[in-house]
C-alpha cells in the first residue's frame, strides 16, 4: 500500500510501527496509541495476517505494508494450537530473518524514521538495530517467552527463543502491560491494561445500533467473538439451545436459527462498539477482548482454551479481578450449554475496579522518545 498524503508540517519525525499479525489483540491496543501519535508524527504500519486487514482501513496510517512479522501460533480452530505447524512456519521465519531485518532497516531509513515501535515481533528490534534507531516495545508477553512453552517438542523452538530473546534485549524502552510474561527482558516500565480503543458513541447509541443490525429489540444480545476462528463451532445449534438470547457472530453458521445473526464484515460498528453495546460477550480470554469489555464493563463468558496458550492463566486472573465474568468449560461451549455461565457472568460483581486508562501515558512515553527530550534511560522509567 502506497504512502497516504498527510497534513503534517515538514520536519515532523516519523515512526515505523511493527505489529504482530496473530489475532486482533496486538492491533487493538496498538491502534489506540498509534492513532493518537499520528496527529503529530507520521506513523508507518508494518504488519501481516489478521492485523493487516484492519491496518488497511486505518485512516491515520501514513502507509501500510505487509511484512513478515513472524507466525505467531498456527491454530486448529479457536482454542487449540497446532504445535507442529507452528514449528514449520517458525523455521521459515528464521530462515528469512536477516533478509527481513535488512529490508526493514532500509525501509526505515528511506522514511527518515526517528524510532521503531514494536508490538511485539522480535524481528522489529533487529530492524531498529540495523537502522541505528531506538526501539520501544509495547507488550503483555514476548514471543521468546511464548515459544519457550514448546521447547522440547521441536528443536526449532529453542533456536527461536535464543534468536528472539537476543533481539528483544536490544529494546531502548518498553511499555510493559499485565496479563502475560517474559517482560523482564525489556527495560523497566509498565502501564495499565486499559490500552484499548475507546467506543465511538454512547452506550445507549451502541445498543440501539446493535439492535438495528440484529432486528431484535426484545432479547439481550450475546456477541460471540473468537478472533475469526468461530467457524469451527455449531453456532446455529447453540443459538437454538439459548432462545432467551440474541446471538451475534461473524462466523458463518452451518444452518440458520431464529435468534442467530451473522454480522457482515462491512458493518458500520467498530468492534469496540459491538462489545460496548452487547449485554455479554462469549470468547477466548484474549487481550483485545478483555480490554474492550472494560469499556462497559460488559460481562465476559470466557472459554478455557487448550494448554497451548501460555498467557491464558494470567489473562484469566485479570478477568476475574476486573470484569463481571464466568468460566465456560469447553464441553459446554461445544454442546451449546451456555445458559448457566451467562447468568453467572451477568450477576457477578468483580472484586476490584480496573485501573484507569493508560493510553495517554503510553503515548507520552513514545512522544518523548520521538522528540528526544530525555535520554532513553529516562523514557524507560516513565509510567
Amino acid at each position: 500500500m502506497e504512502p497516504r498524503p498527510r497534513r503534517l508540517p515538514a520536519g515532523h519525525l516519523s515512526l515505523v510501527a511493527w505489529i504482530s499479525g496473530h489475532g486482533f489483540g496486538h492491533w487493538t491496543r496498538s491502534e489506540a496509541v498509534l492513532s493518537a501519535l499520528s496527529t503529530e508524527h507520521p506513523v508507518h504500519v508494518r504488519t501481516s495476517g489478521r492485523a493487516l486487514l484492519l491496518a488497511r482501513k486505518a485512516p491515520w496510517a501514513a502507509s501500510v505494508r505487509e511484512v513478515d512479522t513472524g507466525p505467531g501460533v498456527v491454530q486448529r480452530g479457536p482454542l487449540d494450537v497446532d504445535v507442529p505447524a507452528t514449528a514449520r512456519r517458525l523455521a521459515e521465519h528464521l530462515e528469512r530473518w536477516e533478509e527481513v531485518a535488512a529490508r526493514g532497516a532500509a525501509d526505515a531509513r528511506r522514511l527518515g524514521a526517528r524510532a521503531v515501535f514494536a508490538d511485539v515481533p522480535p524481528v522489529a528490534f533487529a530492524v531498529a538495530a540495523r537502522a541505528g534507531l531506538p526501539a520501544i516495545a509495547m507488550a503483555n508477553f514476548t514471543w521468546s517467552w511464548a515459544y519457550e512453552h514448546y521447547v522440547g517438542q521441536d528443536p526449532v523452538y529453542s533456536r527461536a527463543v535464543s534468536r528472539f530473546r537476543e533481539a528483544e534485549r536490544s529494546a531502548s524502552g518498553a511499555i510493559r502491560l499485565p496479563g502475560g510474561g517474559g517482560l523482564d527482558v525489556f527495560p523497566v516500565g509498565s502501564a495499565p491494561l486499559a490500552l484499548r480503543r475507546a467506543p465511538t458513541c454512547s452506550r445507549a447509541e451502541a445498543r440501539r445500533r446493535l439492535r438495528a443490525l440484529s432486528g431484535d429489540s426484545e432479547r439481550p444480545h450475546l456477541l460471540v467473538s473468537f478472533g475469526g476462528y468461530g467457524d469451527a463451532l455449531d453456532l446455529s445449534a447453540a443459538a437454538r439451545s439459548n432462545p432467551g438470547w440474541r446471538v451475534l457472530s461473524f462466523a458463518r453458521p452451518r444452518a440458520t436459527a431464529p435468534n442467530l445473526t451473522v454480522l457482515p464484515h462491512d458493518h458500520d460498528l467498530p468492534h469496540q462498539d459491538l462489545v460496548y453495546g452487547a449485554d455479554a460477550v462469549l470468547a477466548k480470554p484474549g487481550y483485545g477482548t478483555i480490554s474492550e469489555c472494560l469499556n462497559g464493563p460488559t460481562p465476559l463468558v470466557y472459554v478455557e482454551p487448550g494448554g497451548g496458550f501460555r498467557e491464558h492463566a494470567s489473562l484469566v486472573e485479570l478477568v476475574r479481578r476486573w470484569l463481571p465474568s464466568a468460566a465456560l468449560p469447553r464441553a459446554s461451549l461445544e454442546a451449546g450449554a451456555w445458559g448457566a455461565a451467562l447468568r453467572a457472568a451477568v450477576a457477578h460483581r468483580p472484586p476490584e475496579a480496573p485501573p484507569p486508562p493508560g493510553t495517554g501515558k503510553a503515548v507520552a512515553s513514545i512522544r518523548t522518545l520521538l522528540r528526544g527530550q530525555l535520554p532513553l534511560a529516562d523514557v524507560r522509567r516513565q509510567d
